[in-house]
Order: structure tokens, then C-alpha cells, then sequence
């Protein structure tokens, strides 16, 4: 029975995708296939949002299963007779997860592009260290190589691909134009997670325990901290935390679009971040995020924005240093917020170049 659901489920899916599909027919010339995370995280949503943006004048579509795509394009729903050309989109994807998806692209013989894409593990259910190397041969075929950071580059250059190019984070796009002042009395953004089922108070993330004592003196200065949850999964250790720091009434926004995000964070004079995207989005509005990154991708992104300093990895993290950063970034995000946000725009319009130097029709 549990069998027989599945498979109901499967053809569900794939007749609703056929029938999305047969309604784009008429767009016959706009029509751009992208491979990108799945909904219900913000990172993932928020970049899905910015390929939009850049590209205004493109119908995109979301590249399914290679199963599925096979099955589309023998009616006619995939492949060269449907789409112009196929968008590597922005997140972590060039690693084990998203390899068959970009194969199967190629195989249709599509003109395969990426779009601030990093490289490396992508998250939780992935190792700390992947391999690379089966992409060498996809890699070579790629139209355009454009990626997020210095260490992409770098992990490429190391499998003999030399035709990257260091664009920015997709999500960069969505960048504001000014900066809103801090509000009074001062408040900070922050956003913790760690991998479902867990708490911080074992495993690799025990260093989120010295955030406790720290936020606890900046509240006692008079600080607000303002909790963002990027995925639901994000909820029971911020939960942990403002309970441990005796903020257990504040409400946990939980936002859904790029837009919600800033309006809570751009009021903010600095960010807590786990969650890559908390970090890159508090950049669009101008916010110095401290990264405490889980993964090579967050100093890959920091990196590109000159903020190495305000990068602390979870697993190598001396004792007290996060709370020294979160200290220094205190005294110094008001000196901070101007040069965050220039450097943002600036990849916003590199970005920008890019997508009118690679398909300037859809712009």
C-alpha cells in the first residue's frame, strides 16, 4: 500500500509539472530551465528570487529530476525544443547533490550556465570535505562559469578548471540602494541552527554555548536581540537560546521572502549568523554580519566581501573567541554598515554584467 501511494504521489507531481509546462508553450522564446534548492528555506527561496530580478524578461523554469526531464523532453517539455539555455542557479551546487541534474542538462545538449554558484559541501547532510573531481568533464562543457567566492575558484582551479569567474553571491542581486539608520535603543539580528534533532550543547556546534554569556552582557547594555529563523528547523535552538539568556518572551520571526527579512534586519547594527543567507542577505541592507560559518561556503562568501575578520568557523574556533568578535563587532558596526553596503552593490552590479553579457534578451 505504502508502494502504491508513492508511485500515486510521483504521477501526481509529474502531471502537474507536465501540465505547467504545456501552459509556458506559447513563450516559446524566453523559456530558461533552472537548477536550484528547494522551497521552505529562505537561502534557497531568496536566490530563486534574485534570478528572477536579474532576469526579468525570462519564463523560469525549474529543472526537474533527470527521470522526470528525460520523460518531458520525449514530449517535447524539455531539452533544446523547449528551453534556451539551462542556469546553474545560486547556492552550494557544485558538489555531489546537484551532479546528474546539471549531466542530464548537458546530455539534452542545453547551453549550460551558472550563476554565483559555490562549491564544496552544501550543508548538514554532507561531510565537511567533498570530492569534486567527477565534475572536471561537465565543468569543461559549461557555457559560463560564474561563481561565489575566491575559495570556488580556487577549488576548481585545483581540479584544472580555469575558466571561472568570482561574481557574487547570487543573492547579492537584491542588494537596496541606501542604508536605513540603526534603530534606538540598539538591536542585533541573529539567527543560530544546527542540524534537525540536535541541540548545541553537544556534537560540533558547542561553541554556540559562548554566545550565551555575551548577548546577556549586551543586553544588560541595552542591547535587543531581534531572532530570525530562515527554516523552521531554526526554531528550537533559538528557542534554546533566548531561554538561556532569559529572553524566552520575544517573539522568533520566522520569515519567508527576502523583503520581510530586510525589514526586520536593515533597522539592526549587526548580524549573528549560522545560516549562510542570514549573513548574505543582512549584507544587502547594509548589516555587518558576524558568520559563524558550519561550512567552507561561509568563508567563501566572506571572503569575496572583505569580512574574513568577521568569519569564525564553529569547528576551529578558539575558546572565547566568538564572544571577543561579538564584542569588537559591537563597537565597531556603525563604522562598518557604509562599506558593507557598497561592497554589496558593487557585486550587485557585476551580477548585473554578467547576465547582459550572457543573455542579454532576457534582461
Amino acid at each position: 500500500m505504502q508502494m502504491i501511494t508513492k508511485k500515486l504521489s510521483t504521477l501526481k507531481a509529474f502531471s502537474q509539472i507536465t501540465g505547467e509546462r504545456i501552459v509556458s508553450l506559447p513563450q516559446s522564446s524566453n523559456r530558461l530551465g533552472l537548477i536550484c534548492g528547494g522551497s521552505g528555506n529562505l537561502g534557497d527561496d531568496a536566490m530563486v528570487e534574485a534570478a528572477h530580478f536579474l532576469l526579468p524578461h525570462a519564463k523560469l523554469i525549474r529543472f526537474e529530476h533527470p527521470k522526470q526531464e528525460h520523460r518531458l523532453m520525449r514530449m517535447g517539455l524539455s531539452g533544446q525544443r523547449y528551453f534556451h539555455s539551462m542556469i546553474l542557479g545560486g547556492g552550494t551546487l557544485i558538489c555531489p547533490t546537484w551532479r546528474k541534474q546539471v549531466q542530464a542538462a548537458l546530455q539534452q545538449e542545453l547551453l549550460v550556465w551558472s550563476l554565483g554558484t559555490g562549491v564544496g559541501s552544501n550543508g548538514f547532510n554532507q561531510p565537511t570535505e567533498v570530492e569534486i573531481r567527477e565534475w572536471k568533464a561537465l565543468l569543461m562543457d559549461f557555457h559560463r562559469l560564474g561563481v561565489r567566492g575566491p575559495r570556488s575558484k580556487t577549488a576548481l582551479e585545483a581540479i584544472g578548471i580555469d575558466k571561472a569567474e568570482v561574481i557574487g553571491d547570487l543573492a547579492l542581486s537584491l542588494t537596496c540602494n541606501e542604508l536605513m539608520q540603526p534603530c534606538e535603543p540598539p538591536c542585533f539580528a541573529v539567527n543560530i541552527t544546527v542540524p534537525t534533532g540536535q541541540t548545541y550543547d553537544d556534537g560540533e556546534y558547542t561553541r554556540l554555548q559562548e554566545l550565551e554569556p555575551i548577548l546577556q552582557t549586551l543586553i544588560q547594555q541595552g542591547w535587543q536581540p531581534l531572532p530570525i529563523a530562515m527554516h523552521a528547523s531554526d526554531l528550537p535552538p533559538l528557542r534554546q537560546l533566548m531561554h538561556r539568556v532569559s529572553m524566552e518572551h520575544l517573539p522568533i520571526h520566522v520569515v519567508s521572502t527576502p523583503d520581510e527579512f530586510f525589514q526586520l534586519v536593515a533597522p539592526c547594527s549587526f548580524t549573528i549568523a549560522v545560516r549562510l543567507h542570514a549573513a548574505v542577505l543582512s549584507c544587502c541592507v547594509g548589516v555587518p554580519p558576524l558568520m559563524l560559518g558550519y561550512r567552507d561556503k561561509c568563508l567563501d562568501f566572506m571572503q569575496s566581501m572583505q569580512l574574513e575578520d568577521w568569519h569564525v568557523g564553529l569547528q576551529t574556533a578558539e575558546a572565547m573567541e566568538i564572544p571577543d568578535k561579538v564584542q569588537m563587532l559591537s563597537e565597531r558596526s556603525t563604522t562598518l554598515r557604509i562599506d558593507v553596503l557598497k561592497r554589496a552593490q558593487a557585486w550587485r552590479q557585476t551580477l548585473k554584467d554578467y547576465v547582459v553579457s550572457t543573455v542579454p534578451q532576457f534582461v
